[in-house]
């Protein structure tokens, strides 16, 4: 089985945070027979960070390693979705006038804690949703700014924060949790934007293709 290679231009330290787990994790199954490393490589440099969702700083880091890596590499975008959802800094328009040679983007609907929150089940996700949905602050459907829902992130999952997580974060029974809640994944796109992909769906596709057997 051939090495699968993707370097990720991510948004912010919590996106580089996770990608460290995750490749810590995959390094830690068993390979395939007949192969002498992990079949699958998430490569996520500090320089890839962008520190932001914006459509241009992620186009020109993208570029850049495209440039650098592109005939070696998968290189993928991951970016939360809000910024597009309210069009904050134009970020829709561009998105949507994108050329040909930008990948769609993979993104966290709407933002990391949404994505991180997948990770769980039980009363944890139960509360986020609550929360997230029409009966809560409905951030699901008109995604919230930071400073108002990390109050709400800081009580339902105590101990987190924004740039780190726990060494043992990406498991078995995270990423399987993950696969079973892809469907809960808001789906809100007011500007009718194409092209828009799921960078946990992208992930347990790619782990799944890897590792048939892994999560069943």
């Amino acid at each position: 089985m051939p090495t699968v290679r993707h370097i990720i231009v991510c948004e912010g330290e919590s996106e580089w945070a996770y990608l460290q787990r995750l490749q810590a994790f995959i390094d830690d199954q068993e390979v395939p027979p007949d192969t002498f490393e992990a079949p699958l490589h998430f490569i996520s440099p500090k320089s890839a960070i962008a520190r932001t969702g914006s459509f241009g700083k992620l186009k020109t880091i993208y570029n850049k390693y495209r440039n650098d890596n592109g005939k070696r590499c998968s290189i993928q975008i991951w970016s939360d979705f809000d910024l597009y959802h309210r069009n904050d800094k134009h970020c829709a328009e561009y998105y949507a006038q994108k050329t040909a040679g930008i990948p769609d983007f993979l993104f966290s609907f709407h933002n990391f804690e949404d994505f991180y929150a997948l990770h769980f089940d039980g009363q944890t996700l139960e509360e986020w949703q609550r929360y997230g949905g029409p009966l809560g602050r409905n951030h699901f459907a008109s995604p919230l700014h930071c400073p108002d829902y990390m109050p709400e992130v800081a009580r339902i999952f105590p101990g987190y924060k924004k740039g780190g997580l726990p060494p043992d974060f990406v498991s078995k029974a995270s990423l399987q949790n993950l696969k079973n809640n892809l469907n809960l994944q808001p789906d809100s796109n007011p500007h009718d934007l194409q092209g828009v992909r799921s960078f946990a769906t992208f992930i347990i596709d790619q782990i799944e293709q890897a590792y048939p057997d892994l999560l069943i």
